[in-house]
This record gives C-alpha cells, structure tokens and sequence, in this order.
C-alpha cells in the first residue's frame, strides 16, 4: 500500500484530531439516564420542563406514540407534582404558555381547571383567574374571554361544584374590566358566567346605548336587551337574516336572494376592513369569503392587514395559519383577480409572525430535519393515532413533518443555512432558494423515510468534516436507532467541532436523544420558537427565566419560596 493510500486509510479510520476543549467536552457529556416510548436509550427531562414543553406544544389530541387520555394523565401528574412545590410558579407556567408563549388553548385551560386545588388559598389565587393585561404583559390566564367558559366546563366535568371560589372572584373581576366590544362579541359566555358569579355591574366602565339611554353594557346584556357587538359574525348573520327575511315576504327569489347576500356580505367586509374592525385571524380564516367577490379596495386593506407585523404579533398568530390561507388561495382561487397579491400578502405576512434571522443570525447553520413514518402523525383529529396506519389519512398540513418543513425553510431561507433529511439513513438536501418558503417546506417536510436514526446525521456531518457554528435539529424526538444519537454527536464534537445545537420538540414526548451544556431545548411551533433561537440564543434554562419574570399580581410580592425553582 501506497503511503499517499496509507495516511488516506488513517484519516479515515481515526477522523481529525481533536483539540484538548473537544476531548474534554466529549468526556462530559453525560449517559443517557431514561428510555423514550419505544424503549431506546434517551434523556429524561426535569418534570417542570416537561410540563413546559407539554403546555407549548401539544393539542389534547392523540399522537403516534401517545393516545388523548395518556396526555391528559401526563398532564394532571406533572402539576400534582409541581403545584405540591411550587405553586406560584405553576400558575406561572400556565400564564406564560397560554398568553405569552405559543397561545395553545385547550391543554392550558385543562392545566389553568387542573391547577385549582394548588392555586386555592393564596393571595394571588382570583389574579390567575383574571385577565391577562396585553398591553402590561401581566395577569392572569383569561387571554380570550371564551377562556373562563372552557376552565368552567373542565371543572365541572372534574368536580361536584360548578366553580371554585377564586375561579368565581376571578372571572367577575374579569368581566366587569371587558369592554363593550368584548361583551358583546363573546355576550352568550359573559351571560353564562355572570349568572354563576354575579359581578358587580356598577365597577364596570363599559356602557352602551340602548333606546336613547346609557346604561351598563353588563347590565344590557343581562336583561335581554340587544348589543350588537359590530364584529364580522354579526354583520354576516344580520344581512343574512334580512335577506332570509325578504324572502319570506316574497321581495325576493331564491336565486335573487344569493345575489344580494354576497353583495351584501362582500360590503361587510369592505366596511369592517376600511374601519379597522376586523382581526388579523378573522381576515386569515376568512379568506374563502374574501376572494368569493373580491374588490380592490378590500384587497388592498386586506392585504395591509395580514402583513402588519405589529398586528400580527401582538394578536399571537402562528405561522401555520398564513400557510394554511396560502394553500387555500392556490388549490381554490388560483385564477381570481388579486391572486398574486394576496399570495405575496400571505407571504409577508408569515415573515411578520417570526423574527428576520437574516440580520440576527450568524455564521454557519445546518437544520437537521426528521422525516421518519412517525413523524406524519401529530396535531390532527385522528381518533386512532396509536395506530401507526392512521397518518395516512392525514392533511400534509396537521403533521409534525410539516411544520419541522416549514421551520427549516423559514430558516434556511433567511440564514443560506444547510439542510440535512433524515429517517433510517440522512442525506443533505440541496434547496432551491428561488423558491417561497410555503413550497420549500412542502419539499423538506416529508415524513417518507422510514425509521429513525438521528445519527446518520451527525455521522453524515463528521464524515463531511463540515463545521457549523449551530445545528437546528427537528424532530418528535422518538429515535428507534440502536445507534445512539449521543455516540454520534460526541463523534461529531471529537472529530470536526463544537457547535451550540438547538433540539426542537414537536410532539412533547417526555424524552431528548441529546444532552449537554451547549444543547438547549425549544418546544412547539410559532414565532416565540424564532424569538428564542435569534435573541436568546444557547442559553440554558432561557424558558425559565422568562417564566420566573410572569407577573400575575402586579399587588403581590413574590416571596422566597414562590421564585424558588
């Protein structure tokens, strides 16, 4: 054998050599302590965490590993075990999930009608029930008013008693600090709760007119008295019912009917549009009845709207919803007027809903996205997700592939950063930067590759010999490999170099395939994911100090044991 031929063989039998730092964080990375569903070698999480990745991540839905009532039951053991230590910092973490991180709904009121026992008795205990202040940033969990409807069914459907006594002090509170507007939108839950609370009308400051004269809204709503609350439902369902009226005297046919209801409700929306009356999740959600009968001068604010990054943050709008309205506009209204418009308007307005890493992030990125069977399954209505052929049915939309697919093309698009596809075996993915980032995800996020071996990825990277200054890696975290994921990256850091990783959660399992000092974990899908990853970047512990800074009474002094952690 040559010796050219020989130090080649040598090369790669031994890799590189490893600088004394490298060797020394390889030997501190620590063995894996737990196993993940499938009974694979894995890293347990701090039960606090794992309550934090469950109320940022997950729909009280079925998963590919995980059935509806096993989330539920996870759920209610981690905060029997934290509200038993900590229960400041448990109403913390509801708040912080609920109304400042990614806004899920269901498994936060679950969480919010679970926390009651712990949360009875302290001085703060009617704050948490309260309102969530969106302009202080503090308060309690009511981020939409529905909110106290959905606690109050859960608790009923769990206790004898209809409330708990700080969920009663707590809602009124709440709905004698509503405006009109909210009153009247949401008038059927503010009516069912105020007949369970009786709140003091008088401290409300919201009045409305009726007949001539000013009375308390609270009090209008309550004697049957009609408050309209000029929202988009309101409108659409009064024109419709004039209409059906005129009908039934016989002014109009049936076809004629039609006519003058769409004309009737494109001049809705044109009005609420012009008058800054409509939200940016009702414009999204309704973007079928804007394009039925489009206008220029509604698509022009329509438009306005969608792309206002201050909007769009402040309303807590999740990217997936602008993909969604994208996706409708191509399969439905591909050859209507405004077409492109509104594409290019949808476009903007999913780069408004996460922060621009084009400028904060720097140096080299390599995304590692999951592509394996499982991860077809995830935020859906399957009633059977432990099943493994149920993700079949499944729309692309609803599954983890896609939003690891959307997340890496967001990413990749603003930073050039490389693309890694892995399942049973990984292989780089040459993109297309031409492309826009809703059809860029469609082609990462597939989930086509079989089983899961996160480690053909960092083997892929080392035998590369490619350094990167971070590595993005998505994934439902359930890797089915005998080869350890852990061997991998320590190969990795030996042999080519140390780079900060992120760990993305999309499932919320209970379990991470990598541990160490310059790993952080991040959870979900939405722009406080961006935020972390351009602004907090590799800090442990980054979700915890944010959590630790929720204010739920701006009146309560935290004591020594409520920040202790």
């Amino acid at each position: 054998m040559k010796m050219k031929e020989r130090n080649a063989q040598l090369k790669s039998a031994l890799g590189a050599m490893a600088t004394k730092e490298r060797i020394q964080e390889v030997a501190s990375i620590p063995q894996e302590d737990s196993k993940n569903r499938q009974g694979f070698a894995a890293y347990s999480l701090t039960d606090e965490f794992r309550l934090i990745t469950m109320l940022n991540t997950l729909k009280v839905k079925d998963q590919f590993y995980r059935d509806e009532d096993t989330i539920m039951r996870e759920l209610r053991d981690l905060i029997e075990k934290i509200g038993m230590k900590n229960p400041y910092f448990l109403a913390q973490c509801i708040i912080y999930a609920r109304c400042m991180g990614e806004g899920m709904r269901t498994i936060n009121q679950l969480a919010a009608t679970l926390a009651a026992p712990f949360i009875s008795g302290t001085p703060w205990a009617k704050a948490f029930y309260g309102l969530f202040d969106k302009k202080m940033k503090q308060g309690g969990v009511i981020f939409r008013v529905d909110d106290m409807s959905a606690i109050k069914d859960a608790y009923v459907a769990l206790n004898k008693s209809v409330l708990s006594n700080a969920m009663k002090k707590g809602f009124a509170n709440a709905l004698v600090n509503l405006d009109t507007y909210q009153l009247a939108k949401y008038k059927d839950t503010v009516i069912d709760i105020a007949n369970l609370v009786h709140p003091n009308s008088s401290l409300s400051k919201a009045t409305v007119v009726v007949d001539g004269k000013e009375m308390k809204t609270l009090d209008a709503l309550m004697n049957g008295l009609t408050v309209s609350a000029d929202t988009w439902e309101v409108a659409q369902s009064e024109a419709g019912q004039e209409v059906a009226k005129a009908v039934k005297e016989g002014k109009l046919t049936k076809e004629e009917a039609e006519v003058v209801l769409a004309e009737a409700k494109a001049d809705n929306w044109e009005a609420l549009l012009n008058d800054g009356r409509l939200g940016v999740m009702a414009a999204l959600r309704n973007i079928r009845n804007i394009m039925k009968n489009p206008r220029k001068e509604m698509i022009d604010n329509w438009c306005n709207l969608i792309k206002d990054t201050k909007k769009v943050q402040q309303a807590l709008i999740l990217p997936i919803y602008f993909d969604l309205a994208y996706d409708t506009v191509v399969h439905e209204f591909a050859n209507v007027d405004y077409a492109p418009q509104v594409q290019q308007a949808l476009q903007d307005g999913y780069i408004a809903s996460i922060p621009n890493l084009s400028n904060l992030v720097q140096g080299k990125t390599c995304i590692i996205v999951d592509c394996s069977g499982s991860m077809g399954c995830a935020y859906s209505d399957g009633k059977n997700c432990n099943s493994r052929s149920c993700w079949t049915a499944r729309t692309y939309t609803d599954r983890c592939s896609y939003k690891a697919g959307l997340i890496a093309a967001t990413i990749a698009k603003a930073t050039g950063a490389d693309v890694i596809k892995f399942g049973g075996d990984a292989n780089w993915y040459k993109y297309n930067k031409n492309l826009n980032v809703f059809a860029l995800a469609k082609e990462i996020g597939t989930n086509e590759y079989g089983w899961t071996n996160p480690a053909a990825a960092f083997e892929l990277m080392r035998r590369a010999g490619k350094a990167y200054d971070r590595i993005i890696f998505l994934s439902d975290n359930e890797a089915n490999s005998f080869n350890k994921t852990s061997d991998a990256y320590k190969h990795y850091v030996h042999d080519v170099c140390s780079p900060y990783v992120y760990c993305v959660d999309l499932a919320a399992y209970g379990t991470t395939p990598l541990k160490s000092d310059k790993i952080s974990y991040h959870y979900g899908y939405g722009a406080q994911l961006y935020d972390a990853i351009a602004n907090n970047e590799f800090k442990p512990g980054e979700h915890f100090e944010k959590i630790k800074k929720v204010v739920i009474d701006p009146n309560y002094i935290p004591t020594e044991k409520d920040l202790k952690v």
